[in-house]
């Protein structure tokens, strides 16, 4: 069985670790800017990602920063927009984000520190401790950018959990929700999935592997709500 997101590989009984934002109250906007990856990414990350920067903001102050992948690898054809997330494979590197805004924190108050981050594709383990925990098991693992160098450097479920880990004091990986969604409407814009809930959505292009078909990818990246305790 494999690790758990948050302790598995520390301790037993703890909750799903889902990315929270607490902004004060305050309300983001969004807007998208030419602007390149910060130099602190990887020269193979660098290399695959868009050039335009996703840009959000609190009161005209910077909050985050995000630069999707051009074009992301597949290992399916996705059936419909609701499992188009599950073609993704496990540790791909979907983006990297930048966190301006200090009160940004997880599921259990921990503050994510001020930087940048490498974005990977995770599963949540589907297994007894994680019952009802979220409503999809979908997330984006962050991993500090200096930590994760090179493209394929991660490639393994339990080196993704560790080094994410590494930016929280109780050692826990810090993890964004991902949850599907149609292809129609405005990407990027902000959006409400759920309840409590607000999010990015975006779509991205993908590829699957030794093929020629290729596929949107929709989702919304949440930035504030939590899992279910």
């Amino acid at each position: 069985m494999r690790a758990c997101f948050l302790v598995r590989l520390l301790s037993a009984g703890s909750a799903l670790l889902v990315a929270s934002h607490a902004l004060s109250g305050a309300e983001l906007s969004l807007k998208t800017a030419e602007k390149p990856a910060p130099k602190d990414v990887g020269a193979s990350i660098r290399g695959v990602l868009q050039t335009k920067a996703i840009q959000l903001a609190a009161a005209d102050k910077p909050a985050a920063e995000i630069w999707l992948r051009q074009e992301l690898p597949l290992k399916s054809t996705p059936s419909s927009p609701t499992d188009a997330l599950g073609a993704i494979p496990e540790t791909t590197l979907v983006a990297v984000i930048a966190i301006e805004d200090k009160t940004f924190q997880d599921y259990k108050g921990n503050d994510i520190p001020a930087g940048v981050y490498t974005a990977r594709f995770g599963l949540q383990p589907q297994d007894g401790d994680h019952l009802g925990t979220a409503d999809f098991n979908t997330f984006l693992v962050l991993i500090p950018a200096d930590a994760d160098k090179e493209l394929a450097g991660i490639d393994k479920f339990k080196p993704m959990v560790k080094a994410s880990g590494k930016i929280t004091p109780s050692g826990h990986p810090v993890v964004m929700s991902l949850r599907p969604a149609s292809a129609e409407g405005t990407s990027p814009s902000l959006t409400e999935p759920a309840p409590d809930h607000k999010a990015v959505r975006l779509k991205l292009s993908g590829k699957v592997a030794d093929s020629n078909e290729k596929a949107d990818i929709s989702f919304d990246l949440v930035y504030q709500g939590k899992g279910h305790t």
